[in-house]
């Protein structure tokens, strides 16, 4: 049934889980439910959702739809209506996003009984809806009354809820449910959706925790009793503020651009429906005392050059609830505004600029005189070029000075939404009217923005009792009835800056702009700098070579440059240009190079730029590709334009493989960026910036899930956040399928709304590394404790010298003190040397990188050291980051001693040597980045891996040396066991032999609980042989499945670790190391350690007597 349109009137009576609709409402929405009350969702109209200013950091999601339960009101209007109790849309959406005269209207419906003016009418979208049964409910009690309620009396919710709750009552999650009037609970989580209903605590797991003393007052969380948080007083006049200036004096303030547009019924008084909202200022309310006006007056706005300075309505607003800047003397426009009225643009600082607001000595209530004729020109842009769309352009600057009575002056730039998909659709040749006959309704949402220039206004004979024009400013009234409007020419224009594709709301809209990523800065400078009047005469040419992993938000920060310096951007794909010959490719990228000419200012955004040409070729033919001068010779094109035009072309080309481009082509761009993965808080902003209008539930930590997400680049965040959505859908449904609810609809479940968990995060996490792009795999936080360790204890301690000391202490290393971040563990096989290097990552919160030999070596010349260098690249990306090399003597053996074919292991080692090199210096990113190899044969390395700088740190992993350390490995493995009191595992380390490793103790342990599990499955087994051997029973016979489902005592399932399972294992154990492998290991581990001392220890120096010439000869002197 789709939603019915209803109006919206006040009750009396306080009530969150009812509302009451007239009876021709109630006709409708019953239709075949026999259920009184009934459930619906209600969709409020007039609420707005986004943030204006977009400085609330902290992250709230507001509903779209409440579900409610609706009764039948004995009150008929003649007409569908609902009404409800104001206090209901406070305690769910805050009175902040209530507009004053819904209020107001509300309140005198309250004083009225209901029956109000029609004067302002409000509505909301009604739809019945099949409540969904939530299957966990976390409550945080208000007060200690409410929590020793329940934890005096567990069952008393139970009865709470069954005591005359008929229907079941209903569970918004971030809302104040009471009981008995007394006990007040704040409803933390809900799952698996956001709004449901409980029937019993036996149905619904219910969790109630004490948040009296957390901070978590009542002000925040019940709205509704704060019934002056909006008040009328605080837009008044009359308060104490300062006195109003006494003369006509210029007000000056701080612009700042708007990112969305300022709704209009959150301002007070609400402006007519034709007023033009690209000529609205909007400061704090105290600021219109300042100025002399009230809210909604006329006034004059300039931005420094009076020339153009223009009549726009002034508005004050409450800007206390946003943090950030301080609000006062902060005037907020839109982005066609502040451009228009000539303020600062790069680059220039914008916080250089001021905005002057000037009272008007005569008020103005029409506004400024209308004008005879004006001249529009298209400024030129790739939407306004195109020709596809001429029609539409006119259709769209048509419709935009109807639907608004608009204010421009000459040399105005007018920014206009359109749809380009229509015009795109239709067959070549044939116009929209030939369509027109049609009468399906084409949903139609803009997509692009075209901007047109004002290149003459022309005003009737002024006469003689006029005021003068400067009266009015420069601004002119356009009225689609008197006005003629003239559309010719095309114009070369810079465009308004600011977040654009968010402001008019685009369907292809760029994220939020992130303006801490390095690479932004360094472009917006660069761009900048080529803007300046003076580039043309020092003749700068911008062409910028940006460099990242594919996903990494390359194109993204271009765009988001370009909308914030006001030029254009021509995309330019490189793999869609290239022809089947050069000569082909040559005429497309020449074409697309002279088309972007005609639309400066612009950025040419060449993506993909490898593929025009690709080093490989050029090694094969030995020549420069000729692709690479016509790069040059086009790049030459645009910058002789530069001095035409006086607007420059810039070309930033991007690339995910910077090694395949042949030297021509990067010595085509005089500036080289480098996109890496993004650090931690960049992160944490995306995520914020991703689950904007995604409900999260309370168990979600964006700061954890940021240091999760190491390496992960922009388009992988994008994937987190996608398929976390994808698994809270699955789980709802696989809850309704539990609950057999067959009556829920996706319509319901959309009603209800569904929060993302933590769970659903860690899951998508855990998909997305799995399926990650890249074989080598993808760094993370390992889940390792030292109690999973045993023993160990000195060498534990050398590992968090050498990796925790620079982490917790930078500042030692910050005077050219080198880091030792390589260590080296050596050892029997099984000893705990895999275990140990996650051990140390999950201490020091470090990701956790595991690299095996067979990964790095690959068929192709090249690769495999190139392996080598992602490998290192990805560490540096996920920092602070262990990279571990287990088997390390399989990966960097002894060069010159292997006779593969082309010397492929000799240069892994070479290049895994130059990587270890950098590891210590803190300059290139790499100082939070720790090696950690592994090997069982260390006499079998390079010896250039051992040299001071690289593994520098050698640590030898033995097995025990007593019965205590093996005591402490026993009792480390047996920590989850169940164990038999009688049990002492000190007895049983007395029995093991001093060869026994980790590895070994692990399959000591392992099989003992084995040994036990098969002690109880026949004990199980024995018990059935013995009730069927009795007969006098029924059934005669039953198996063991039968036993344990029907006739098994939980007693009898325990699986209890005892000693003789111990000593069973133990006799069937066979040790993985012999003590003759043994010993071998002990002559290696004195070899190396002789090493070590023979290095630390400084031997004198003698210096050598000269020895005298005994006479002329060819042979060796000898020394005397």
């Amino acid at each position: 049934m789709p939603p019915i349109l209803a109006e919206l009137h006040a009750t009396s009576v306080a009530q969150q889980q009812y509302v009451d609709v007239s009876p021709s409402l109630w006709k409708k929405l019953q239709g075949h439910h026999d259920t009184s009350p009934l459930a619906v969702s209600i969709t409020f109209l007039q609420l707005n959702l986004d943030d204006p200013i977009k400085k609330d950091a902290k992250h709230r999601y507001l509903p779209k739809s409440i579900v409610v339960y609706a009764r039948l009101s004995q009150q008929d209007l003649g007409r569908d209506t609902v009404s409800l109790h104001p206090s209901f849309i406070t305690s769910v959406y805050g009175p902040q996003q209530i507009s004053t005269e819904l209020e107001e209207q509300l309140e005198l419906d309250l004083l009225d009984e209901g029956i109000a003016a029609d004067d302002h009418q409000y509505f909301v979208h009604i739809a019945p809806t099949n409540l969904i049964e939530c299957d966990e409910v976390i409550l945080g009690a208000l007060d200690k009354k409410s929590y020793d309620f329940i934890a005096e009396k567990p069952d008393g919710l139970a009865e709470l809820l069954k005591s005359g709750e008929e229907p079941p009552k209903i569970i918004r999650s971030s809302t104040i449910v009471t009981f008995n009037e007394d006990l007040r609970y704040k409803v933390l989580m809900s799952n698996p959706v956001l709004q449901g209903k409980i029937i019993s605590t036996a149905r619904t797991k219910v969790i109630v925790v004490d948040i009296s003393a957390s901070g978590d007052s009542e002000e925040e969380v019940d709205v509704s009793a704060d019934d002056d948080a909006t008040d009328p007083l605080s837009f008044s006049m009359l308060k104490d503020k300062k006195d109003g200036p006494q003369v006509i004096e210029s007000q000056a303030f701080q612009p700042a651009i708007l990112t969305t547009p300022w709704p209009d019924h959150q301002l007070v008084p609400n402006p007519p429906s034709d007023d033009d909202n690209e000529c609205r200022v909007y400061v704090h309310v105290e600021d219109l005392a300042r100025c002399g006006v009230f809210s909604s007056d006329w006034v004059l706005v300039s931005g420094g050059n009076h020339k153009r300075s223009r009549l726009c309505r002034i508005y004050g607003v409450d800007m206390d609830t946003y943090d950030g800047v301080r609000s006062n003397s902060v005037a907020y426009v839109s982005p066609q505004l502040y451009f228009n009225l000539g303020l600062s643009l790069p680059p220039s600082s914008i916080d250089s600029s001021n905005l002057y607001i000037t009272r008007l000595a005569k008020p103005v209530t029409e506004g400024p005189p209308v004008a005879k004729a004006l001249t529009v020109s298209r400024v030129a842009s790739v939407v306004s070029v195109d020709k596809l769309l001429q029609n539409a352009l006119l259709d769209a600057l048509k419709q935009w000075f109807e639907e608004r009575t608009r204010i421009v002056c000459e040399g105005d730039i007018l920014a206009v939404s359109l749809d380009e998909d229509p015009a795109r659709l239709l067959p070549q040749g044939r116009d929209m009217d030939d369509f027109s006959h049609l009468s399906l309704p084409i949903p139609s949402k803009p997509t692009a923005i075209a901007y047109f220039k004002i290149t003459h206004l022309e005003e009737d004979e002024r006469k003689q009792d006029d005021p003068h024009p400067a009266y009015f400013g420069a601004g002119r009234k356009i009225s689609t009835n008197y006005t003629h409007m003239v559309q010719t020419g095309l114009e070369c224009s810079r465009v308004p800056i600011g977040e654009i594709s968010r402001y008019y709301g685009l369907t292809r809209k760029l994220p939020k702009c992130q303006t801490d990523i390095p690479a932004y800065n360094q472009i917006f400078n660069l761009l900048s700098s080529s803007l300046h009047p003076l580039a043309k005469d020092l003749n700068l040419s911008c062409t910028v070579l940006v460099q990242g992993p594919r996903g990494g938000g390359k194109s993204t920060v271009v765009k988001w440059v370009a909308e914030h310096v006001g030029v254009h951007v021509f995309e330019i794909n490189a793999f869609d240009i290239v022809g089947e010959t050069d000569a082909k490719t040559e005429v497309y990228l020449r074409a697309k190079f002279e088309k972007a000419m005609v639309m400066s200012p612009c950025v040419i955004l060449l993506r993909g730029i490898e593929g025009l040409a690709r080093k490989s070729a050029v090694v094969e033919t030995g020549q420069e590709p000729l692709i690479s001068t016509v790069l040059q010779d086009c790049i030459q094109n645009i910058t002789n334009a530069h001095s035409v035009t006086g607007y420059p072309v810039m070309l930033v080309a991007t690339t995910s493989d910077v090694d395949n481009l042949p030297t021509s082509i990067l010595g085509c761009f005089r500036h080289e960026l480098v996109i890496e993965a993004p650090a931690e808080a960049i992160r944490l902003q995306m995520l914020e910036s991703l689950t904007e209008k995604s409900p999260l539930a309370p168990d979600v930590s964006l700061q954890s899930l940021a240091t999760q997400t190491a390496a992960l680049v922009s388009k992988d965040l994008v994937d987190l956040v996608g398929r976390s959505g994808v698994i809270a859908m699955n789980r709802v449904h696989k809850a309704l399928e539990t609950n057999q609810s067959d009556f829920v609809t996706d319509r319901d479940v959309e009603y209800a709304g569904v929060a993302l968990t933590a769970h659903d995060f860690d899951a998508a996490l855990n998909q997305a590394r799995a399926s990650y792009s890249d074989s080598i795999g993808a760094p993370k936080i390992p889940n390792v404790t030292w109690d999973d360790v045993g023993g160990l204890a000195n060498v534990k301690d050398d590992i968090l010298d050498t990796i925790q000391l620079p982490l917790e202490h930078p500042e030692l290393f910050g005077a050219g003190m080198k880091k030792r971040s390589g260590i080296l563990l050596y050892g029997p096989p099984g000893t705990g040397k895999t275990l140990l290097a996650k051990a140390i990552a999950t201490s020091c919160s470090l990701n956790f990188f595991s690299v095996k030999g067979p990964e790095l070596l690959n068929m192709y010349i090249g690769e495999s050291e190139a392996n080598v260098r992602r490998v290192f690249q990805r560490a540096r990306d996920a920092k602070p980051c262990v990279i571990f090399f287990d088997e390390l003597d399989s990966v960097a053996p002894k060069r010159g001693e292997k006779g593969d074919s082309g010397g492929v292991m000799d240069r892994i080692v070479s290049q895994l040597l130059a990587e270890l090199d950098g590891m210590s210096e803190g300059e290139s990113g790499a100082g939070d980045v720790f090696v950690i190899g592994a090997t069982n044969r260390p006499d079998l390395l390079d010896p250039a891996l051992l040299r001071p700088g690289r593994f520098d740190k050698l640590l030898y992993l033995g097995v025990s040396q007593d019965h205590q350390q093996q005591l402490k490995i026993i009792e480390a493995l047996t920590r989850k066991f169940r164990l038999h009191p009688d049990l002492d595992l000190a007895r049983v380390a007395e029995q093991c032999p001093f060869h026994y490793t980790g590895a070994d103790f692990y399959a000591l342990c392992s099989d003992a609980m084995l040994k036990a599990m098969t002690r109880v499955a026949e004990g199980i087994e024995q018990k059935v042989e013995e009730y069927n051997a009795s007969g006098d029973h029924e059934p005669a016979t039953i198996t063991a499945q039968y036993y344990l489902a029907h006739m098994a005592t939980p007693e009898d399932i325990v699986v209890q670790v005892t000693e003789p399972d111990f000593v069973r294992a133990l006799q069937e154990l066979i040790p993985s190391v012999s003590a003759t492998e043994l010993e071998h290991y002990k002559t290696v581990r004195a070899r190396f350690e002789k090493k070590e001392e023979e290095t630390a220890v400084e031997e004198p120096v003698h210096e050598a007597k000269p020895a005298p010439n005994k006479g002329k000869g060819k042979g060796k002197a000898r020394v005397q």
